[in-house]
C-alpha cells in the first residue's frame, strides 16, 4: 500500500529535509541513503547539536508531527545522497483507515521507540544519581567532618 502512495524526492548530502520546530504535515520513508536526526540544545550558553540517531533504508521518520499535528521534534539531515518517499498526512490517514494492520505496525514501532527512550532516560537518571553520590563522597574526602568542625 505504501509503495502505491506518495512521491519520490531526492536530497543531496548535508541537505536539511526538515528542521526542528517546523510544522509537519508529511512523513518520509527512506528508500536509499542515510538520514541523521538531530536536536539543538544549549550547554554553557552555547548551541550544541545532539545526534539522536542515524536512519537507514526502509526506516520512516517525521511521523510524530503527522500523527499529533505538532511541530517537528528534531532536524532531519541527508547523509550522502538520499531518496525518500513523501507521504502526506491525508494519504497516511487513508492508508491507516484502509489497513488496520498498518496502524498496528505504526503503534508497534512507536512503542519500540518509546521503550528505547525510556531506557535512555533511566540511564541518565542513574548516571545523575551516581554523579551526585560521587560528588558528595568527594566533598566528604575534601572536607572531612572533623576538619569542618574546627572552623
Amino acid at each position: 500500500m505504501i509503495e502505491k502512495t506518495g512521491q519520490i524526492k531526492k536530497y543531496a548530502n548535508g541537505e536539511v529535509i526538515f528542521k526542528e520546530g517546523s510544522p509537519g504535515k508529511i512523513m518520509y520513508l527512506l528508500k536509499s541513503g542515510k538520514v541523521k536526526l538531530t536536536r539543538e540544545n544549549v550547554k554553557d550558553g552555547k548551541k550544541v547539536e545532539v545526534t539522536l540517531g542515524i536512519l537507514n533504508k526502509d526506516d520512516y521518520f517525521g511521523e510524530m508531527a503527522v500523527f499529533d499535528f505538532g511541530a517537528r521534534s528534531a532536524t532531519a539531515i541527508a547523509v550522502g545522497e538520499v531518496l525518500v518517499k513523501v507521504i502526506t498526512q491525508k494519504d497516511l490517514q487513508v492508508m491507516v483507515e484502509e489497513s488496520p494492520r498498518l496502524a498496528w505496525l505504526f503503534l508497534r514501532r512507536m512503542s519500540e521507540r518509546i521503550r528505547v527512550v525510556d531506557n535512555k532516560i533511566e540511564l541518565l537518571l542513574v548516571k545523575e544519581k551516581l554523579n551526585k553520590k560521587v560528588h558528595d563522597e568527594l566533598d566528604t574526602i575534601r572536607y572531612p567532618e572533623h576538619l569542618t568542625e574546627i572552623f
